[in-house]
């Protein structure tokens, strides 16, 4: 009996162990996949930061002639279009976070920085250059039936680089130009989005966002996209 008894609980202990063997493997692995993403996210942000600083490089020299209009809108088109896509990964890997959730909301501030630098330089371009492009930030909060980026992603297919949208999480509380802007433009109902200065509060389909965007582009007066001419004939 005695032996059976040493026997069971020598199953026990190596049951315990095993699990223990196991459970601590996969903490292992969970924090090493987990300093891999906060690795790429910082590659990602750190990319960005690069890009932003050359497209301010060349927007200081626009007045000597080094660069023009058109190579510099097509270059801050092509880089807030990449910008878009890469926010999604740094996000996702936000929601993942177990181990460095602090670290990750670092590097979401940190993007939604670049992201408004990007805005605000897309302003001062206007200054010095012909409008090609028609800007939208967009507001969004946690509510997971929203649509309302999913509209603008399909709108930013149909427009390509000269839709720049930039989306901003209005219940990201590290950041407080994003509460500056949401105070600037009065928002209290979300999602939201500001259209050149235009504020629309509450979800807007996507006819209506169509013509608040076509507006923009029919004030520019020249190269409006094709959507907007055959939309404006209707």
């Amino acid at each position: 009996m005695s032996s059976e008894r040493k026997l069971s609980l020598k199953k026990y202990l190596l049951a315990f162990f095993l699990t223990l063997l196991v459970f601590s493997g996969g903490i292992v692995v969970g924090i090493t996949l987990e300093n891999a993403r906060l690795s790429s996210a910082e590659q990602i942000t750190l990319q960005e930061k690069v890009s932003l600083r050359s497209l301010q490089l060349q927007h200081n020299y626009i007045d000597s002639g080094i660069t023009d209009c058109k190579t510099l809108n097509t270059i801050l088109e092509n880089n807030i279009n990449e910008l878009g896509k890469k926010v999604s990964i740094i996000i996702d890997y936000e929601k993942k976070a177990i181990f460095s959730e602090e670290e990750f909301n670092l590097q979401l501030q940190d993007y939604f920085l670049t992201e408004i630098q990007f805005y605000l330089l897309a302003q001062e371009i206007e200054q010095k250059c012909p409008q090609n492009s028609v800007k939208i930030l967009y507001f969004y909060d946690e509510n997971r039936d929203d649509t309302q980026g999913d509209i603008l992603a399909y709108l930013k297919k149909r427009f390509g680089n000269r839709l720049l949208i930039f989306s901003l999480n209005s219940q990201f509380p590290q950041e407080p130009m994003i509460n500056i802007f949401l105070t600037y433009y009065k928002i209290t109902q979300y999602p939201a989005v500001v259209i050149e200065e235009e504020v629309y509060q509450g979800h807007r389909t996507t006819e209506q966002l169509m013509d608040d965007i076509c507006k923009e582009f029919i004030k520019m007066g020249k190269n409006i996209p094709t959507d907007c001419v055959s939309s404006q004939k209707n």
